[in-house]
């Protein structure tokens, strides 16, 4: 069998051939997008967890314990105990403790004449705090953070602060609360 060659076509034999395009990636975000994204949340993974380990224990030079803790020792103590009601998401509870707390000063002055007791609001982050934290807030009547509030012993109020006014104003508070405080 003989093949025959058939004649040009004007218009499409006249078109020059292209080298076939290379396969496409069938991905729509490119490679280095990808690595970027992985990167980020990688690096909000790493601080999450290493900022929660801070976040119990609070800030600065305080030797803050947990408010049940806090009302054995002042009850054993006689001293005053001293609730910092604050929350992670708060703005001013960060100033209070890298400015306030982190001061040796404030720090040595709280540690000597109260028992710090640190309370953290998580209702913002896991819809609902704890039956007994509900229940201090209602007592001191918190409602903003950061709140300070000076407690006799036996739960009595003493004083009341909210907002953070700078190191001055917090120097002041805590002074003039302890004066009032009773004697062990």
């Amino acid at each position: 069998m003989e093949t025959t060659e058939r004649p040009p076509i004007p218009g499409i034999d006249s078109i020059p051939s292209r080298p076939a395009a290379p396969p496409r990636s069938q991905s729509k975000i490119s490679p280095v997008l990808l690595w970027l994204l992985l990167a980020a949340a990688l690096f909000r993974i790493v601080t999450a967890v290493t900022s929660k380990g801070d976040a119990g224990s609070g800030a600065g030079l305080v030797r803050w314990m947990s408010a049940s803790e806090a009302s054995q020792v002042a009850r054993a103590s006689g001293k005053p105990i001293l609730y910092d009601f604050t929350a992670e998401w708060c703005g001013p509870c960060k100033a209070l403790d890298s400015d306030g707390w982190a001061d040796p000063k404030i720090a040595a002055f709280v540690n000597e004449s109260f028992v710090p007791a640190r309370v953290t609001d998580r209702m913002r982050e896991e819809g609902k705090n704890p039956a007994w934290m509900d229940e201090l807030q209602r007592k001191y009547r918190v409602s903003a953070f950061p709140t300070l509030v000076v407690a006799a012993p036996d739960g009595r109020e003493i004083a009341m602060a909210q907002g953070y006014g700078g190191k001055q104003k917090l120097l002041e508070f805590l002074e003039g609360s302890s004066g009032k405080a009773p004697s062990p």
